[in-house]
């Protein structure tokens, strides 16, 4: 995508927010700044397009990474890209004094260190004031209001540090992004705009649907953002569905891509969808529609038997899973979009009437029904989750994963026993927890500790179960069944 012309900006914003240089910010010298652009390779969320269609990595490098030689917005977004870095970074300025990986793909240290939550509640301090340095600098060159490549993608940058950290509703910055974005996007379609940013832009726009549907709050994309960022319409659901199937044998890696921006911008669509007709706040001021939830769960139902195809379709052209990721598999997907399924067909009517009998009746097959779907969605996301990397660097997706995480070691807690399947979703689930501890404090919470205790409790447990009693009073191993291996 072409770079439309930076220039210094004249507004000066007063008064503007004091925010202050903290002794906890690490001195940001360029052997530091050089170490975060490295950690920032094995960040999938630094692969927007709004970060693509800059040069701030070569704009580093050319001035030797040193930031105070680049213009305003450029520096703006070094820092806001430093600050983010810092999340994963393991620099002694960052992490202090105490056990940390020697790189950023050191497999030993994260699959056996046993201080992966105390390096999120190490990092804590100087994360904050390095995002303090960025937000300073954003506010006195004006970013917000200053349409530009690089101001783009320091907004962007800016929510991904709010979700991450904070989680609000409101999110200021992801709205100036998009708002950038749509004066930008004449400029990108009118040059060098491929087929693979439309899918890239898909991608991440349903990542901003998903978050949406987590938190219940209004979609910041509109059905013309994805219009002119990810392309026409796609066929619906029923013709992409019919259309996998009608395809079975061709496993090749341009028919998947093919068929991931369609999926992607449908994903979009149902949690817009799910807000405006179940659970945005208009909708629950009036009684549940039950049109509106049997029409949602019938698309999710779809939803589902297509991305069943395409995980297939992943398993026959990838050698292991877990050796490479699939081209665009976010952490969330449709898992987040059933979990909201299942609040939706939880609420009864609002208006304060009796409900018949017949209607009530209707309620619990609606519920147990959405029950069922937010059931198989957390199967899907731990299964996604095992197609990443051992490493991964992905703690925008902590809010999405901890909910995710507490809904299956309910339904764990509530069964009579675990399957070796069910235990291998909760180790997952686990394991990802405690991965993302390493970049975020809040993952170090007693509520936390307690939830990957509860989660391994029943891996254990499981365990346990696949030993029986042998006759001379030694365990032996249960004999397995259908193929399912031991799950650690």
């Amino acid at each position: 995508m072409a770079r439309p012309h930076q220039t210094t900006p004249t507004l000066v914003l007063h008064p503007s927010p004091s925010f202050g240089t903290s002794t906890d910010c690490p001195e940001i010298t360029p052997e530091f700044v050089s170490h975060c652009f490295e950690g920032l390779k094995f960040n999938p969320q630094y692969e927007h397009p709004l970060v693509a269609a800059t040069s701030v990595r070569s704009d580093v490098r050319a001035v030797s990474f040193q930031l105070h030689l680049l213009p305003p917005q450029s520096r703006v977004l070094a820092l806001c890209s430093i600050a983010y870095a810092s999340l994963s970074s393991f620099h002694a300025s960052v992490l202090g004094d105490g056990p940390r990986p020697e790189s950023f793909l050191d497999h030993h240290f994260f699959s056996s260190s046993p201080d992966l939550l105390g390096c999120g509640v190490r990092r804590a301090r100087a994360y904050r004031a390095l995002r303090s340095e960025a937000l300073k600098a954003a506010w006195d060159v004006g970013i917000i209001l200053l349409p530009s490549n690089e101001n783009a993608a320091s907004c962007y940058l800016l929510d991904l540090m709010e979700q991450s950290d904070f989680g609000s509703a409101g999110r200021p910055w992801a709205n100036a992004y998009l708002v950038h974005a749509r004066a930008l996007a004449p400029i990108w379609r009118s040059s060098s705009f491929t087929a693979t940013d439309a899918s890239d832009w898909a991608g991440f726009l349903m990542g901003e649907g998903l978050i949406s549907a987590r938190s219940r709050t209004p979609l910041v994309v509109t059905p013309q953002d994805q219009l002119l960022l990810s392309g026409p319409e796609p066929p619906s659901l029923e013709t992409l569905l019919a259309s996998l199937e009608h395809s079975a044998n061709d496993s090749s890696l341009s028919f998947l891509w093919v068929s991931m921006r369609p999926y992607l911008f449908h994903v979009t669509s149902l949690a817009r969808q799910l807000f405006d007709t179940i659970a945005g706040d208009f909708a629950r001021i009036n009684p549940l529609s039950e049109v509106a939830v049997l029409n949602f769960l019938d698309a999710i139902s779809k939803l589902h038997s297509i991305l069943s195809l395409l995980l297939d379709r992943i398993d026959m052209v990838t050698t292991a899973p877990g050796a490479h990721p699939p081209p665009v598999l976010d952490d969330a997907s449709v898992d987040a979009v059933a979990r909201a399924a299942a609040y939706g067909g939880h609420r009864e009517t609002s208006d304060g009437t009796v409900q018949s009998e017949r209607t009530r009746e209707r309620m619990m097959a609606l519920r147990a029904q959405a029950h069922d779907m937010a059931v198989i969605g957390g199967r899907v996301l731990a299964r996604g989750i095992r197609y990443l990397p051992k490493i991964h660097y992905s703690p925008v997706h902590w809010a999405t994963t901890r909910m995710w995480a507490e809904f299956v070691v309910e339904e764990a807690d509530m069964a009579l026993d675990v399957s070796p399947e069910a235990a291998r979703d909760l180790e997952t689930f686990a394991d990802e927890l405690k991965l993302l501890g390493y970049s975020l404090d809040a993952a170090s919470t007693p509520q936390t500790l307690m939830l990957i205790e509860r989660l391994e409790a029943h891996v254990n447990k499981a365990i346990m179960s696949m030993f029986l009693p042998i006759d001379d009073g030694s365990w032996g191993p249960l004999p397995l069944q259908d193929g399912v291996g031991m799950i650690l």
